[in-house]
């Protein structure tokens, strides 16, 4: 709790002074696409927040921040309906899908093997080119498009929350272009967590097991 109020405290004093975002949209999407990516940016705030109000969405995130942050990392998966998010998958175009993500796929290297399909970055390069822009002015996320280039992953976790608390002067979260790129990015985290059941159940199953041994050895 006490690291909560600490980050709340500095949110509270740092002021954002990040510059207008001059990244035009239209030249890195189409019409439809752009309709899209602002569809999926209100998607997220109304699962956070309650509520769909873009002038708003920078001060709801600030207060999600802490949640965000924590290294538990399941409060996107507890405020993220699954049944809605395949919902607004069905409501946006092909196109759009497609120029950000792919579904790839993943193998179990251990017992039991396990062959399943999860989302992953579709190797666009429009899509690359907005990231690049836009981490003109943010380094986080010219790092983030590096990744994406060379990688051809998104990041995990909770490390970008985290950048926002620490560097808030390189986050215009007033920006509607930030509320897109972080739109996609907790979408992409929330699929990753839940598309497939059986890994999931795999998964928590071997965190259990490795639980156990943890107790044994401390015993």
């Amino acid at each position: 709790m006490k690291y909560k109020l600490l980050i709340i405290c500095i949110l509270s004093l740092g002021i954002c002074t990040g510059q207008e975002s001059k990244v035009d949209l239209n030249e890195y999407f189409s019409d439809t696409e752009v309709k899209d990516l602002n569809t999926m940016a209100d998607f997220v705030q109304r699962e956070l927040c309650g509520s769909v109000d873009e002038t708003k969405f920078g001060n709801c995130f600030k207060f999600s921040l802490p949640d965000l942050a924590d290294w538990k990392q399941s409060y996107v998966q507890d405020k993220i309906s699954w049944r809605r998010q395949k919902r607004l998958y069905s409501e946006i175009s092909d196109s759009t899908f497609d120029k950000i993500w792919g579904l790839c796929k993943t193998w179990r290297t251990i017992e039991p093997k396990y062959e399943y399909k999860s989302i992953c970055f579709s190797q666009n390069e429009n899509f690359i080119r907005f990231l690049k822009k836009m981490g003109e002015s943010n380094p986080y996320l010219e790092g983030y498009a590096e990744k994406l280039e060379n990688v051809g992953s998104f990041d995990s976790g909770n490390f970008l929350a985290w950048n926002i608390i620490e560097y808030p002067q390189n986050w215009d979260l007033e920006d509607r272009n930030v509320q897109i790129v972080l739109a996609i990015h907790f979408l992409t985290q929330n699929d990753k967590q839940k598309r497939d059941k059986k890994a999931i159940r795999l998964e928590k199953r071997d965190i259990r097991k490795m639980n156990r041994k943890a107790k044994r050895k401390n015993k």
